[in-house]
């Protein structure tokens, strides 16, 4: 690194690519099964939407940005999303790992749609029609 700075190389960031057409239809059917989730009416499927909609964003971002873990990808992928909806992501990866590591968490559905929106509005900055 200091190399590169006394020879006037940058380290680039990580870009953001875009997603396949194919990759859009793909995670535009898959939130359909999320929000078939959202209205079964048990914490179950609540948990298990959440969980969905995180796998959903790993493989999204797996397809445009680099990273061997879903951290690292999405902490690449900071350029490529607003401040809001960044953090938003984050946020709800974050609720997705206490809902896999904490037997005892309890998820409301009015959590559960609160993350989800989260997970929608990433889908959406991507280019994902949700």
């Amino acid at each position: 690194m200091v190399l590169n700075f006394l020879f006037g190389k940058r380290e680039r960031k990580p870009e953001v690519g875009l997603l396949k057409p194919q990759d859009k239809d793909y995670l535009a059917g898959e939130w359909g099964r999320v929000e078939q989730l959202l209205t079964a009416g048990r914490p179950s499927a609540y948990k298990e939407a959440v969980i969905t909609s995180d796998k959903m964003l790993d493989f999204a971002l797996k397809g445009i940005i680099a990273g061997e873990t879903m951290g690292e990808r999405l902490k690449n992928a900071r350029e490529g999303f607003s401040p809001e909806v960044y953090q938003g992501l984050w946020d709800a990866h974050k609720m997705r790992n206490s809902l896999v590591h904490e037997a005892s968490f309890d998820l409301t559905v009015s959590v559960a749609k609160d993350v989800l929106a989260k997970f929608q509005k990433g889908f959406q900055s991507l280019g994902v029609r949700i």
